[in-house]
């Protein structure tokens, strides 16, 4: 059952709560072969990004629009489909009762009637296999977490990491990619024991994770090394986020039994790139928190700020 509440302001177009709540399949998949086929092939697919890939292509032959772009908050899952214009078109999915997230539509002409119809029955096929390809991204998330911190950890990032630049490099959205390195780590542990420097790593992730926005996303990746991959952002939005975290994770004091200790943090900043491979990528990220350490530690290095602004951004 669904419920479409339109709203018509300063001549622009917007659909607002839309809400999809299937019991079972809705009935219209089947009237015509080519919703058939399109529902078949998404049934065939655990992947999220492979999901959404089909139901954008496939969603764009029934309804012209300028962007798709699907949330959802539990799995820190935002996927975006070209680009944004401005009658938008709002729908919350559900599945007996469980919350599947959300997506968006836009396009720069209004949504008529026959296809706001095309809208949901395309999003009615999409229901069920979106439930299982969260399912089962909740499955491999809970593989693929650091034992001490709770975070995803680095073999995560490299497995997705591909697949995301093929994504920003397709659609010109760009990503950007904070590598964090502790300082002075080596001494915390010859002073005080392995056990506290483990327990600094462990309130750094936190810290990390209070002040990222909700659809970044904070991997330790190595010993006493962080990544944290912010979609859907440009370099000096990224260097802004660096500062931002840097400062939390830094300025506050800590008490580890009956010593008070101070700890900081490098970071180097890199954002995707029309050339970029992971391995670039993860290299240019690498120099740049080298640079920052070379600086005194305690420091942020952006691309931003060197290579004479030669790197093309998306």
């Amino acid at each position: 059952m669904s419920e479409c509440n339109i709203t018509t302001e300063n001549s622009k177009q917007s659909f607002e709560n839309h809400e999809f709540d299937y019991d079972i399949p809705s009935a219209p998949l089947d009237v015509d072969t080519q919703i058939n086929n399109y529902v078949v092939r998404l049934h065939e697919m655990l992947d999220i990004n492979e999901l959404f890939d089909v139901f954008a292509t496939e969603f764009r032959k029934a309804v012209t629009c300028g962007s798709i772009e699907y949330t959802e908050t539990d799995t820190k899952t935002s996927l975006i489909d070209g680009v944004v214009e401005h009658q938008r078109c709002n729908y919350v999915l559900r599945y007996e009762k469980q919350s599947l997230g959300s997506i968006s539509i836009t396009r720069n002409s209004i949504f008529l009637e026959h296809e706001i119809e095309n809208i949901e029955v395309m999003l009615a096929g999409l229901t069920l296999p979106l439930r299982n390809a969260l399912r089962y991204k909740k499955v491999v998330d809970s593989t693929q977490r650091d034992e001490l911190t709770g975070l995803r950890n680095g073999s995560y990032y490299h497995d997705v990491i591909g697949l995301e630049i093929k994504r920003a490099q397709r659609y010109k959205k760009p990503f950007s990619l904070l590598i964090f390195d502790v300082d002075y780590l080596e001494g915390i542990n010859n002073q005080y024991g392995h056990a506290a420097g483990d327990a600094v790593l462990v309130e750094v992730a936190r810290r990390m994770e209070q002040k990222a926005r909700s659809s970044d996303i904070v991997y330790r990746n190595t010993g006493d090394e962080f990544l944290v991959f912010l979609p859907n952002t440009e370099n000096a939005e990224a260097i802004e986020a660096a500062e931002r975290i840097k400062d939390f994770v830094s300025d506050k004091k800590w008490v580890y039994e009956d010593s008070t200790l101070m700890f900081t943090v490098s970071v180097g900043v890199t954002t995707v790139t029309y050339e970029d491979t992971a391995s670039l990528l993860m290299d240019r990220a690498s120099k740049s928190l080298m640079k920052a350490k070379m600086l005194g530690k305690d420091c942020i290095d952006g691309e931003i700020l060197f290579e004479n602004n030669q790197v093309r951004y998306l």
